[in-house]
């Protein structure tokens, strides 16, 4: 009698049976694949945010820079400073006198003015324009070129799609001359790459996003 009782707590001390196996090796690879596409997704969205990032950050920079030279456009001139002729909606001709106005002679050092625009930084073109990067494929860039330093030309930003120009009297209506602008606004347009694969966990679909600054011609305003 002690014998069967001895086998019959031995059978009671048995592991998991096959079909208990089973299921909790199920359950783990359901968990795995949830985990999977989540840790997918936010992958996907953290690219797609990084890549947003990266380029708002380069717009707002050549943003930047545009607006200010625009703003201080037609400095001791007496129009705008806006060349009607290379002004358009896809480009822009900033001319600014910088030193128009004469320092104080010091030892007998004649003062540094002029009444011309023909100084480095005086004669300035903001475009967009195409070019093919070291692995050769095409990008836009938004340049600026001096035109007084030998048509030097820099870039500004990369990965753009497009920039539009648009110029507004002083009634606020909509003109193509830029010579009559008392505000010129600045846009730009980035599309960011689609993430991933269509169809597939965490894809990101292309998106496209515009940028924009107004810049007011001061000197115009202060030469009314």
């Amino acid at each position: 009698m002690r014998e069967r009782k001895g086998t019959r707590a031995n059978s009671g001390e048995a592991g998991f049976s096959l079909i208990e196996l089973m299921v909790a090796l199920g359950v783990t690879l359901v968990i795995m694949v949830i985990a999977s596409r989540m840790l997918s997704m936010s992958m996907a969205v953290r690219t797609r945010e990084n890549q947003r990032s990266e380029a708002v950050a380069d717009v707002q920079r050549a943003l930047q820079s545009m607006t200010r030279e625009i703003t201080n456009a037609g400095l001791g001139m007496e129009n705008n400073g806006l060349v009607a002729a290379d002004s358009g909606a896809l480009a822009i001709r900033v001319r600014t006198n910088l030193n128009a106005f004469c320092k104080v002679v010091t030892a007998g050092v004649a003062p540094d003015c002029d009444s011309d625009t023909a100084d480095a930084g005086e004669d300035i073109v903001y475009a967009l324009i195409n070019n093919v990067d070291a692995a050769g494929e095409l990008q836009s860039l938004v340049t600026r070129q001096d035109v007084n330093s030998s048509n030097a030309i820099s870039p500004l930003a990369n990965r753009v799609d497009a920039l539009e120009f648009e110029y507004y009297k002083a009634d606020g209506t909509l003109t193509t001359n830029a010579s009559l602008a008392q505000t010129v606004k600045v846009t730009v347009t980035v599309t960011l790459p689609a993430v991933g694969t269509s169809g597939q966990a965490g894809y990101q679909p292309a998106t496209q996003m515009e940028v924009e600054s107004r810049a007011t011609l001061r000197n115009l305003l202060l030469s009314q």
